[in-house]
C-alpha cells in the first residue's frame, strides 16, 4: 500500500510523508519531504514526542523513531519574480471620469508596477473601478 499526506498549517512549511510496505518487512518504510519553508530540516524532542520541523509534523511515539536529517528532502521556499514594469508606462497618469461623469479622478502607473487612483473608494479599499478600467485597456 502506497499513501502520501500532505500538512498544511497557514504560512508555514508543508510536510510530506511517504509510506510503502516492502515485501518481508514488519514495519512501514517512510520517507520525509519539506516544501516551502526557509529553513533547512530538523528533528525535535519535547518530552516524550518528537516532532519534525519545520512544520510540526509528529511523529508516532510507539512506531516512528528519529530519521536521519539526510534522508528529509528540502525544498525551500522560492519566491516568484516579478518582471519590471514597460519603462513606458512608468509615472505615466491616467484620467478617467467617475460614474456619475461629472468628476474626474487620476489613476497613476507607478514605477513598482502598480497603480494608484485618486477616488475615495481606493482610499479604503486599495481598488476601484477605475483601475479596473485601466488594466482592460493596458
Amino acid at each position: 500500500m502506497i499513501y502520501s499526506l500532505i500538512i498544511k498549517r497557514k504560512e508555514m512549511a508543508k510536510v510530506l510523508v511517504n509510506g510503502y510496505w516492502d515485501h518481508g518487512k514488519k514495519k512501514e518504510i517512510r520517507s520525509y519531504a519539506i516544501y516551502g519553508g526557509l529553513i533547512p530540516p530538523f528533528t525535535m524532542s519535547i518530552g516524550s514526542d518528537k516532532y519534525i520541523m519545520p512544520g510540526w509534523y509528529k511523529l508516532d511515539n510507539n512506531t516512528e523513531t528519529l530519521p536521519n536529517i539526510e534522508d528529509i528532502a528540502f525544498y525551500p521556499y522560492k519566491p516568484s519574480i516579478r518582471p519590471l514594469p514597460d519603462s513606458s508606462k512608468v509615472d505615466k497618469v491616467y484620467k478617467v471620469l467617475s460614474s456619475k461623469g461629472d468628476k474626474e479622478y487620476q489613476v497613476n502607473y507607478n514605477a513598482s508596477g502598480s497603480l494608484e487612483c485618486s477616488c475615495v473608494g481606493y482610499g479604503f479599499r486599495r481598488k476601484c473601478r477605475h483601475i479596473d478600467q485601466i488594466t482592460s485597456t493596458l
